[in-house]
Formats: C-alpha cells, sequence, structure tokens
C-alpha cells in the first residue's frame, strides 16, 4: 500500500495511459535505499495488465559497463528483437556489439556533439 505517494501515483497513472494510448515513454526511478521504488515499481506492476513487463537489476559494478541494463533484459528474449522496427533494432543490435552498422557507443560522452 502506497500512502502519501498522491503525486508520484498520479505520474504512473498518467504514463500508463500514455502508452496505452500508443505513445513512447521511459521511467527512470531515483532515490535512496528505503525510500520506496520498489513499492512504485510494484504499484506500476501491478497495473499494467496486457502489457508486456520485463525487468533487470542494476548493480554497482555494472556501473561503467555500457548498455549492461539494455544487455540483461535482450539475453532474455534474443528471438524477439525482429519484432522490432528496423531503426530501434538497428540500434539496439549496434549498441550491444552484434552488428557494426555503425560504431557502438561505449559511453554517455560518446554522444557529444
Amino acid at each position: 500500500m502506497l500512502l502519501d505517494r498522491h503525486t508520484e501515483v498520479r505520474t504512473l497513472d498518467r504514463l500508463l495511459g500514455d502508452v496505452r494510448g500508443g505513445q513512447s515513454r521511459a521511467l527512470v526511478l531515483r532515490g535512496e535505499a528505503g525510500v520506496g521504488k520498489t513499492q512504485l515499481l510494484e504499484y506500476l506492476v501491478d497495473r499494467a495488465a496486457g502489457f508486456w513487463l520485463m525487468r533487470a537489476t542494476g548493480v554497482q559494478s555494472e556501473m561503467e559497463l555500457a548498455f549492461a541494463g539494455l544487455h540483461q533484459l535482450w539475453t532474455r528474449v534474443p528471438n524477439q528483437v525482429d519484432r522490432l522496427p528496423a531503426p530501434q533494432r538497428n540500434a539496439l543490435l549496434t549498441a550491444l556489439g552484434v552488428i557494426a552498422e555503425l560504431p557502438p557507443i561505449r559511453s554517455w560522452s560518446d554522444w557529444r556533439c
């Protein structure tokens, strides 16, 4: 049960509504240990009927590895990559070093213009 989390709950409900409406969204939860991030995620999962859900866990030792969380997710469903539109599929496979269509991005500093 979430107590006094009205703002966060409204944000999560709005996010789900947007995605159900066909819009793309991303969610980042940050905070110190014990502030309720897991409970907020459980709230979201409980209301995500009809969605395909995947989870990854970030750990301190992987912090310097580019796309470590993305790699965790992809290795669970590698045969599903063909369902992605070509630009997203190519970006995913390039980021993970599976194809060399573009130079792989190793860190956020590579995005500098």
